[in-house]
């Protein structure tokens, strides 16, 4: 078997193999993804693309160690490169390391002022540092690039949206969030920052059409637990307080966990 692999690594370029494995990953084969990533560092250690590769499959595998050390290596070899200085940031952002996160985010758009996903991550970053005011005019910068791409996101619109909530500018989340809902009404995110926002209107009826939709939608982002919660004030201020108690119940017997 070892002269077969030698044959075949020999037979194909560290290039070939990254194409392979980028095609294998887009595919969801990841068992034969991580073959062929492997095979192509093993022809090329220093191959920039496959670095990133092996970076955002280990990332997906909640291989933070490995991911960490593929993207640094990445990134002394490629430090011009905004694609790199990106995943680089985006990385940090992920493993919770904000401040770390600043730096690689802030390049990538030097490098690529038009990067709304460089933008957008940074706002969260700022976010995520407790400079909140500090993000608005990074989400409004990323809106305008995504509105002037022809690409407007709902992850974007919906965590300005929540931003805004939590600073108490109920008015423009609930404007942001109806322009979220237009892009995408089956959106389990977006139905259940409606439904919050409604509910601070003192609408609840329609408060718990928006629960009830969102609790319906799949989605990792929202969790059933905050919605439970927010159906259960919902239904108690709605005078309903047998569906009340059943959501108030789900609720506390669910885990508390963390959304970013």
């Amino acid at each position: 078997m070892k002269w077969l692999l030698v044959t075949l690594l020999a037979a194909s370029s560290a290039m070939d193999w990254y194409r392979q494995a980028n095609s294998l990953f887009a595919e969801g084969k990841y068992a034969e993804a991580e073959v062929a990533i492997e095979n192509a560092l093993k022809l090329d250690p220093k191959l920039v693309p496959a670095l990133t590769l092996k970076a955002k499959f280990a990332m997906g595998f909640s291989q933070f160690d490995t991911a960490r050390e593929c993207l640094l290596q990445a990134a002394d070899l490629a430090p011009e490169s905004p694609y790199v200085q990106f995943l680089l940031g985006f990385f940090y952002y992920v493993d919770n390391d904000f401040s770390k996160a600043l730096e690689p985010l802030g390049k990538a758009l030097e490098l690529e002022p038009g990067n709304s996903r460089a933008m957008f991550y940074l706002a969260m970053t700022k976010e995520g540092l407790g400079q909140g005011r500090e993000a608005i005019p990074l989400y409004e910068e990323t809106l305008r690039l995504e509105s002037a791409q022809g690409q407007p996101q709902v992850d974007t619109l919906v965590a300005y949206a929540r931003l805004m909530y939590v600073l108490g500018d109920l008015a423009k989340s609930e404007e942001l969030a109806a322009a979220a809902l237009k892009l995408d009404v089956d959106s389990r995110d977006v139905q259940y920052e409606m439904g919050r926002l409604l509910y601070e209107k003192r609408d609840y009826p329609a408060a718990i059409a928006h629960g009830e939709r969102s609790l319906a939608l799949p989605g990792v982002g929202t969790t059933d637990r905050q919605i439970h919660f927010l159906l259960a004030r919902a239904y108690r201020r709605a005078g309903d307080m047998q569906r009340a108690e059943e959501h108030l119940q789900k609720f506390r017997a669910s885990g508390a966990s963390l959304r970013r």
